[in-house]
Protein backbone atom coordinates (compact mmCIF):
# COMPACT_ATOMS: atom_id res chain seq x y z
CA UNK A 1 0.00 0.00 0.00
CA UNK A 2 1.33 3.56 -1.04
CA UNK A 3 1.93 5.73 2.06
CA UNK A 4 1.64 9.37 1.85
CA UNK A 5 4.98 11.62 1.33
CA UNK A 6 5.57 14.12 4.27
CA UNK A 7 5.73 17.46 2.74
CA UNK A 8 8.30 19.55 4.55
CA UNK A 9 7.91 23.38 4.46
CA UNK A 10 5.00 25.04 2.35
CA UNK A 11 2.79 27.88 2.35
CA UNK A 12 -0.83 27.34 1.11
CA UNK A 13 -2.41 29.65 -0.82
CA UNK A 14 -5.87 28.76 -0.28
CA UNK A 15 -9.37 30.85 -1.70
CA UNK A 16 -12.18 30.66 -4.23
CA UNK A 17 -11.52 31.48 -8.12
CA UNK A 18 -11.38 34.70 -8.87
CA UNK A 19 -10.55 35.96 -5.04
CA UNK A 20 -7.17 37.35 -5.56
CA UNK A 21 -5.06 34.51 -4.70
CA UNK A 22 -2.69 34.90 -7.51
CA UNK A 23 -1.97 38.26 -6.19
CA UNK A 24 -1.88 36.86 -2.38
CA UNK A 25 1.17 34.09 -4.24
CA UNK A 26 2.72 37.07 -5.81
CA UNK A 27 3.11 38.60 -2.45
CA UNK A 28 4.08 35.11 -0.93
CA UNK A 29 6.76 34.52 -3.51
CA UNK A 30 8.43 38.11 -2.99
CA UNK A 31 9.13 36.51 0.50
CA UNK A 32 11.28 33.64 -1.18
CA UNK A 33 8.69 30.87 -1.81
CA UNK A 34 9.08 29.31 -5.23
CA UNK A 35 5.70 27.99 -6.32
CA UNK A 36 5.92 25.57 -8.82
CA UNK A 37 3.50 26.70 -12.02
CA UNK A 38 2.59 25.24 -15.01
CA UNK A 39 0.04 28.20 -16.33
CA UNK A 40 1.93 31.39 -17.72
CA UNK A 41 -0.19 34.56 -17.37
CA UNK A 42 -3.05 36.29 -19.55
CA UNK A 43 -5.19 38.72 -19.74
CA UNK A 44 -7.16 37.86 -16.45
CA UNK A 45 -3.89 37.02 -14.11
CA UNK A 46 -0.89 39.12 -15.92
CA UNK A 47 1.44 37.53 -13.29
CA UNK A 48 0.71 33.95 -13.71
CA UNK A 49 -1.85 31.77 -11.61
CA UNK A 50 0.85 29.30 -9.96
CA UNK A 51 -0.64 26.59 -10.25
CA UNK A 52 0.34 23.05 -10.81
CA UNK A 53 -1.79 21.36 -13.54
CA UNK A 54 -1.53 18.25 -11.46
CA UNK A 55 -2.15 19.53 -7.88
CA UNK A 56 -5.42 20.78 -9.69
CA UNK A 57 -6.61 17.11 -10.91
CA UNK A 58 -5.86 15.40 -7.73
CA UNK A 59 -7.39 18.34 -5.61
CA UNK A 60 -10.64 17.19 -7.73
CA UNK A 61 -10.16 13.45 -6.84
CA UNK A 62 -9.54 13.76 -3.53
CA UNK A 63 -12.47 15.74 -2.93
CA UNK A 64 -14.16 12.86 -4.31
CA UNK A 65 -12.71 9.69 -3.36
CA UNK A 66 -10.24 10.62 -0.42
CA UNK A 67 -7.37 9.01 -0.14
CA UNK A 68 -7.76 6.08 -2.70
CA UNK A 69 -4.11 4.16 -3.90
CA UNK A 70 -4.10 6.46 -7.32
CA UNK A 71 -5.02 9.38 -5.38
CA UNK A 72 -2.37 9.32 -2.62
CA UNK A 73 0.21 8.20 -5.45
CA UNK A 74 -1.04 10.84 -7.29
CA UNK A 75 -0.58 12.89 -4.48
CA UNK A 76 2.83 11.97 -3.87
CA UNK A 77 3.79 13.37 -7.15
CA UNK A 78 3.09 17.13 -6.50
CA UNK A 79 4.45 16.75 -2.83
CA UNK A 80 7.91 15.31 -4.24
CA UNK A 81 7.81 18.48 -6.75
CA UNK A 82 6.89 20.61 -3.59
CA UNK A 83 9.98 19.32 -1.70
CA UNK A 84 12.57 20.04 -4.78
CA UNK A 85 12.91 23.44 -2.89
CA UNK A 86 15.19 23.89 0.20
CA UNK A 87 13.39 26.42 1.11
CA UNK A 88 9.82 26.84 1.70
CA UNK A 89 7.18 25.80 -0.87
CA UNK A 90 4.00 27.30 -2.02
CA UNK A 91 0.90 25.47 -2.95
CA UNK A 92 -2.49 27.50 -4.19
CA UNK A 93 -5.33 25.90 -3.61
CA UNK A 94 -9.13 26.85 -4.93
CA UNK A 95 -10.50 23.51 -3.78
CA UNK A 96 -10.35 24.77 -0.26
CA UNK A 97 -11.25 21.46 1.57
CA UNK A 98 -8.02 19.59 0.14
CA UNK A 99 -6.09 21.76 1.89
CA UNK A 100 -6.60 19.22 5.48
CA UNK A 101 -5.15 16.58 2.96
CA UNK A 102 -1.97 18.23 2.71
CA UNK A 103 -2.17 19.70 6.64
CA UNK A 104 -2.18 15.80 7.59
CA UNK A 105 1.22 14.93 6.20
CA UNK A 106 2.89 18.66 6.51
CA UNK A 107 5.98 18.83 9.10
CA UNK A 108 5.64 22.50 8.56
CA UNK A 109 3.02 24.38 6.85
CA UNK A 110 1.16 28.06 6.99
CA UNK A 111 -1.73 29.23 4.83
CA UNK A 112 -2.70 32.31 3.85
CA UNK A 113 -6.70 32.62 2.78
CA UNK A 114 -7.67 34.88 0.85
CA UNK A 115 -11.32 35.92 0.36
CA UNK A 116 -13.48 38.65 -1.63
CA UNK A 117 -17.19 40.08 -1.35
CA UNK A 118 -19.25 37.12 -3.10
CA UNK A 119 -20.83 39.77 -5.55
CA UNK A 120 -17.63 40.61 -6.89
CA UNK A 121 -16.52 36.87 -6.94
CA UNK A 122 -19.73 36.29 -8.70
CA UNK A 123 -19.12 38.73 -11.64
CA UNK A 124 -15.74 37.87 -12.15
CA UNK A 125 -16.58 34.19 -13.06
CA UNK A 126 -19.48 35.10 -15.42
CA UNK A 127 -16.90 37.84 -16.95
CA UNK A 128 -14.69 34.85 -18.20
CA UNK A 129 -18.00 33.35 -19.28
CA UNK A 130 -17.98 30.88 -15.56
CA UNK A 131 -21.48 30.49 -14.27
CA UNK A 132 -20.45 28.40 -11.46
CA UNK A 133 -17.35 26.90 -9.73
CA UNK A 134 -17.66 23.06 -8.53
CA UNK A 135 -17.23 23.89 -5.12
CA UNK A 136 -19.84 27.40 -4.10
CA UNK A 137 -18.43 29.94 -2.66
CA UNK A 138 -20.15 29.47 1.10
CA UNK A 139 -18.68 25.94 1.10
CA UNK A 140 -14.99 27.45 0.37
CA UNK A 141 -15.62 29.94 2.30
CA UNK A 142 -16.49 27.80 5.61
CA UNK A 143 -13.67 25.21 5.08
CA UNK A 144 -11.52 28.56 5.23
CA UNK A 145 -12.77 29.25 8.16
CA UNK A 146 -12.36 25.56 9.21
CA UNK A 147 -8.80 25.71 8.24
CA UNK A 148 -8.39 28.90 10.11
CA UNK A 149 -9.35 27.36 13.11
CA UNK A 150 -6.77 24.14 12.48
CA UNK A 151 -3.71 25.55 11.46
CA UNK A 152 -1.70 27.76 13.65
CA UNK A 153 0.46 29.66 11.35
CA UNK A 154 -2.48 30.81 9.29
CA UNK A 155 -3.78 34.09 8.43
CA UNK A 156 -6.94 35.49 6.20
CA UNK A 157 -6.91 38.50 4.43
CA UNK A 158 -9.37 39.77 1.93
CA UNK A 159 -8.49 40.75 -1.59
CA UNK A 160 -10.35 44.28 -0.87
CA UNK A 161 -8.01 45.05 2.29
CA UNK A 162 -4.94 43.92 -0.02
CA UNK A 163 -5.89 46.33 -2.60
CA UNK A 164 -6.42 49.02 0.34
CA UNK A 165 -2.81 48.07 1.54
CA UNK A 166 -4.57 48.24 4.92
CA UNK A 167 -1.80 48.08 7.85
CA UNK A 168 -3.25 44.92 9.20
CA UNK A 169 -2.10 43.20 6.05
CA UNK A 170 1.63 43.50 6.37
CA UNK A 171 0.80 42.86 10.60
CA UNK A 172 -0.39 39.92 9.09
CA UNK A 173 2.21 38.53 7.21
CA UNK A 174 4.75 39.35 9.79
CA UNK A 175 2.76 37.37 12.24
CA UNK A 176 3.44 34.52 9.69
CA UNK A 177 6.75 35.32 9.17
CA UNK A 178 6.45 36.57 5.80
CA UNK A 179 8.29 39.42 4.76
CA UNK A 180 6.43 40.38 1.43
CA UNK A 181 7.03 43.30 -0.97
CA UNK A 182 4.24 45.59 -0.73
CA UNK A 183 5.00 47.29 -3.94
CA UNK A 184 4.09 44.43 -6.26
CA UNK A 185 0.40 45.65 -4.83
CA UNK A 186 -1.22 47.34 -7.89
CA UNK A 187 -5.08 48.59 -7.44
CA UNK A 188 -5.55 48.88 -11.45
CA UNK A 189 -5.40 45.20 -11.15
CA UNK A 190 -9.16 44.97 -9.79
CA UNK A 191 -11.08 43.71 -12.54
CA UNK A 192 -14.61 43.64 -10.45
CA UNK A 193 -15.74 46.54 -7.73
CA UNK A 194 -18.85 47.27 -6.32
CA UNK A 195 -20.56 44.51 -8.28
CA UNK A 196 -24.95 44.64 -8.00
CA UNK A 197 -24.69 40.69 -8.65
CA UNK A 198 -27.27 39.04 -6.31
CA UNK A 199 -25.83 37.39 -3.16
CA UNK A 200 -28.13 35.58 -0.92
CA UNK A 201 -28.23 36.76 3.00
CA UNK A 202 -25.89 33.53 3.82
CA UNK A 203 -23.16 35.16 1.61
CA UNK A 204 -23.45 38.22 3.33
CA UNK A 205 -23.38 37.37 6.63
CA UNK A 206 -20.40 34.74 6.11
CA UNK A 207 -18.20 37.57 3.84
CA UNK A 208 -19.23 39.81 7.47
CA UNK A 209 -17.81 36.76 9.79
CA UNK A 210 -14.73 36.36 7.58
CA UNK A 211 -13.90 40.18 7.52
CA UNK A 212 -14.09 39.69 11.81
CA UNK A 213 -11.71 36.81 11.39
CA UNK A 214 -9.27 38.58 9.17
CA UNK A 215 -8.87 41.18 11.84
CA UNK A 216 -8.73 38.49 14.52
CA UNK A 217 -6.28 36.21 12.44
CA UNK A 218 -4.07 39.31 11.94
CA UNK A 219 -3.24 40.24 15.60
CA UNK A 220 -0.86 39.09 17.79
CA UNK A 221 -2.98 38.30 20.53
CA UNK A 222 -6.14 37.27 18.30
CA UNK A 223 -7.68 33.62 19.25
CA UNK A 224 -8.62 31.36 16.29
CA UNK A 225 -11.16 29.11 18.26
CA UNK A 226 -14.82 31.01 16.91
CA UNK A 227 -17.68 28.68 15.12
CA UNK A 228 -19.78 30.44 12.85
CA UNK A 229 -23.58 28.95 12.00
CA UNK A 230 -25.68 30.29 8.70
Amino acid sequence: MTKPLALEKSVIVAGHPRSGTSLACQLVESAGVEFPSDFEGDQYNQSGYYEMAQSKEVSKKLLKEAMTEENTEEMNEVIKRLNENEGWSGLKLVRIPAIFFYRHVAKEIKMVGIFRKPSNVKASLFKRGISEFPISWMKNANALIAAYENIEDSILLSYESILEEAPHVEEGFEKIELDVDNSLIDSDQQTQQDSRVFVTEHERRLYERLKELERESCSKTGSRWHRFQV
